[in-house]
């Protein structure tokens, strides 16, 4: 089972690229209700098969907001280095400034 999470991580965080967050979360609800049903099916408990539907959707979800930082992390240090103050040296045309 801890493999099985680790790779709903990674599943998340590869959706992230492409996927937006709206059809994102109807597919992890769908896992989830596959899960729970099939787990329950093959003779678990409902209590157990509901836990682990839920821990399969935070890692779902957590990979996806991981990546998600990571974008916002790249993009932000891009941007800082792009974007530099104008000095103040600099006059501008408009008396209002």
């Amino acid at each position: 089972m801890p493999l099985a999470i680790v790779i709903a991580f990674i599943v998340g965080a590869v959706c992230a690229v492409r996927l937006p967050v709206l059809i994102f979360t109807l597919i992890v609800a769908l896992v989830v209700v596959v899960f729970a049903v099939t787990s329950h099916g093959l003779g678990d408990s409902i209590g157990s098969s509901v836990l682990w539907g839920l821990a399969y959707a935070a890692a779902l979800e957590a990979g996806y907001v991981f990546a998600h930082c990571l974008f916002y992390m790249v993009y932000v240090r891009r941007s800082s280095r792009e974007d530099k103050q104008p000095s103040a040296k600099i006059t501008s045309r408009y008396p209002s400034e």
